[in-house]
């Protein structure tokens, strides 16, 4: 017996939070499915479950916030500038940092509190100027290409070669009035671009896109520092580009910042901080995470799970402690754990993993 088909014209109905298919067929939400799986925690999984929840909606901004609004100001405002009544071609917007710098939620708020590229909604419907794309593993072009005309609304009805993608793209940009595609995890497109032949093909489908007369399109490209070796093997995206990167965060000097992140976090989730800012241990909380504010967050994070777990009031660094114990291979080597030694500048930074022979 074949397996049933897979209902592909699907409407939500809002009042019933299911999805209903073409067929009639009826299909449970996707956060009704959660809330169904959730039911089945124990109350203690549930209360763990609601204390992380709070403290994940935590996000404690710093002076990178501000740097990258006004850099995406500048970058907007130059985008429009018309010269002899038309845009100038495309720009680029690079931001870039060591995995665990926190790009992704710099550039969601940059982008979310750029007033001037906010969805506008017109008779005939939601127009947005701004579209996002995530590369979750190694991406060819047309790969690529395709997912930006389907985050477009473009849909795709048969197969089309590479070129006939970046073809057809400009044009249906033009259409649905996009202005930027923000590409997250860059460094993927150039995963499967090793030679800077196969770096200058990349470069110029951007540029086909972004030298479209009619309407020039602009990209933000985050991901890891090599990203911006795109612009070393194209001089016009080197001049076009602009470069906003992430360092890593610089202890003691924003030592406040580490406190502030476990404050906010400890907060959200109801219970004592001043435990986990005596001594050392921002440092100590710094180190693990390799200085990178993203991480910093998670390793507090972790921690506020493993207090949680345990319904204390107060967050201490036997939780830190703990947290690395299970994100990493320190279980049983103590002399490992940045919380437990005295000497743990010694340590490298991150995560302890034993190495293979």
């Amino acid at each position: 017996m074949s397996a049933p088909s897979q209902e592909r014209d699907t409407r939500v109905d809002d009042d019933m939070g299911v999805a209903v298919t073409s067929r009639g067929s009826v299909r449970m939400s996707d956060d009704d499915f959660l809330g169904m799986i959730g039911n089945r925690l124990s109350d203690k999984e549930r209360r763990v479950k609601e204390v992380l929840e709070r403290v994940k909606e935590v996000y404690v901004p710093c002076g990178r916030d501000f740097i990258a609004k006004e850099v995406f100001s500048r970058f907007v405002t130059n985008l429009l500038a018309k010269r002899d009544g038309r845009r100038d071609d495309g720009r680029l917007l690079f931001v870039t940092g060591e995995s665990g710098a926190g790009k992704t939620s710099v550039v969601e708020r940059m982008l979310r509190e750029n007033d001037t590229l906010a969805p506008i909604r017109m008779s005939y419907g939601m127009v947005t100027p701004v579209i996002s794309i995530t590369l979750m593993g190694p991406s060819t072009l047309k790969f690529l290409g395709l997912n930006i005309l389907r985050q477009a609304g473009y849909e795709i009805t048969r197969k089309y070669e590479q070129g006939e993608v970046w073809d057809v793209l400009p044009e249906q940009l033009h259409l649905r009035r996009v202005l930027v595609i923000h590409i997250d995890e860059t460094q993927h497109l150039l995963k499967l671009a090793e030679s800077d032949r196969e770096r200058e093909s990349v470069a110029k489908a951007l540029k086909g896109v972004m030298n479209y007369r009619d309407w020039p399109v602009s990209f933000v490209m985050s991901g890891m520092p090599k990203t911006v070796d795109l612009a070393k093997v194209d001089q016009q995206i080197e001049r076009r580009a602009r470069y906003l990167s992430l360092p890593d965060v610089a202890l003691p000097e924003e030592r406040i910042l580490v406190e502030r992140i476990v404050n906010q976090m400890c907060e959200a989730a109801g219970i004592d901080h001043r435990g986990a800012l005596s001594g050392d241990l921002p440092e100590r909380i710094a180190h693990a995470a390799r200085y990178r504010y993203g991480r910093i967050a998670q390793v507090t994070l972790s921690a506020i799970e493993q207090a949680a777990m345990r319904n204390v009031s107060s967050l201490t660094r036997e939780h830190f402690a703990l947290a690395y114990i299970e994100h990493s291979q320190a279980r049983g080597h103590d002399q490992m754990n940045p919380f437990l030694v005295d000497d743990w500048e010694r340590l490298d930074p991150g995560s302890f993993l034993i190495e293979n022979d």
